[in-house]
């Protein structure tokens, strides 16, 4: 059940949060809203084709701290952040940026004797994410994906 409301909870954040950071130039990467150490953290990934600097952060901080308060959000510590090298790809436009670049994807189950695996993304529908490696294409069927995160060790 709490799995639900905090699933409710994340949908109702990004659908507060979204369009005012694009009227600062910047995207909603992920939102993670977590007890750690007995403290409630609400976590903010937002990027920009360009890169996330302090200024960035700062700025979409005071944005986002005025709109959880209007909203009476509970959460002991707020974080906004970058989503980082090793980011998840999420959301399609993830992956649109992403064609060509390194990643890794791990699956819920065994998939051609492997739950890992690590190569170039060729190509990504709904249904598979396509990645080339040692000159050979897997398609690995998007339903048994887990996570999908950019490989910065390139």
């Amino acid at each position: 059940m709490k799995r639900i409301e905090t699933r409710t909870l994340k949908k109702r954040l990004a659908s507060i949060i979204e369009e005012k950071l694009q009227d600062i130039n910047l995207e909603l990467h992920d939102i993670e809203y977590r007890k750690e150490n007995d403290a409630q953290v609400l976590r903010i990934f937002v990027d920009k084709e360009s890169g996330v600097d302090l200024d960035a952060c700062s700025q979409a901080t005071r944005v986002i701290k005025n709109l959880i308060e209007e909203n009476d959000i509970i959460y002991d510590l707020l974080e906004v952040s970058s989503p980082g090298l090793d980011r998840a790809l999420t959301k399609e436009r993830d992956f649109v940026r992403c064609k060509g670049s390194k990643i890794k994807i791990k699956t819920l189950q065994l998939f051609s004797g492997a739950r890992k695996f690590t190569g170039i993304l060729h190509n990504f529908d709904e249904s598979e994410i396509v990645i080339e490696k040692d000159q050979q294409l897997i398609a690995i069927p998007r339903e048994i994906v887990s996570i999908v995160r950019l490989d910065p060790d390139e």
